[in-house]
Order: C-alpha cells, then sequence, then structure tokens
C-alpha cells in the first residue's frame, strides 16, 4: 500500500454517536436508583389509594340509585294495582248487563260458623 493511505487510516477519527456519548455520562448511584424506586412505589401507592377511594364513591351512589329505584319500582307498582282497580270497577258499574240486572230487595246473608270443612271419599 501507499504511505500516504496509511497514514490516512492511522488518523481517521472512530465513530462517537450522541447516544452513545450520552450513555456513558448518564450514570446513577446505588442510592439515586434506591430513593428514585422509593419514590415510584409512593407515587403508586397513592395512585391505588385514590383509585379504590373513587371505585368506593361510585360504589356508594350505584347502592343508592338502586334502593331509588326499588322504591320507585314499588311505587310504580302500588299505583298500577290502584289504577286496575279504579277501571275494574269503573267497567263492571258501566256495563249494560249491570244496568239490566234487578236490585236484590230481601237480602239474607248465609253466616258458617265453627264447621269444620273436610272432603270425604
Amino acid at each position: 500500500m501507499h504511505a500516504q493511505v496509511l497514514v490516512l487510516k492511522k488518523s481517521r477519527t472512530p465513530f462517537c454517536s450522541d447516544r452513545k456519548t450520552a450513555r456513558e455520562h448518564f450514570m446513577l448511584t446505588f442510592t439515586q436508583t434506591y430513593i428514585l424506586c422509593l419514590i415510584l412505589i409512593g407515587l403508586l401507592g397513592v395512585y391505588y389509594v385514590w383509585s379504590l377511594n373513587t371505585n368506593a364513591t361510585k360504589w356508594y351512589e350505584i347502592r343508592n340509585l338502586e334502593i331509588e329505584r326499588q322504591t320507585l319500582r314499588h311505587e310504580e307498582n302500588l299505583l298500577s294495582i290502584k289504577i286496575a282497580e279504579i277501571e275494574s270497577l269503573d267497567s263492571v258499574g258501566s256495563h249494560e248487563h249491570m244496568r239490566a240486572m234487578q236490585v236484590a230487595e230481601d237480602r239474607e246473608f248465609l253466616v258458617v260458623g265453627d264447621v269444620y270443612y273436610t272432603y270425604r271419599e
């Protein structure tokens, strides 16, 4: 080889990237790493407690809504029963066959007391 080519090869600077130099200068000591891990664990603990509190609050609201829904359903059932009673009395009273019936004049009622009801075979 030519002498000038050998000189050029020797004087060539080695490859040096910014990432490599930054990695070489970034060093954490054991104490710094330990403190960083403790801070991270503390932050995760605070987040865990916060999420539990949020879920508990939502559960309490959902429970209250369920109780309110049950009471509203109960009131709805009572109202539907009252509506059915009113409609049945109106329908029976306003029916044409009821108007054509005769009124009972001498009403006698049969009252059965102290009788044992048994089936005989």
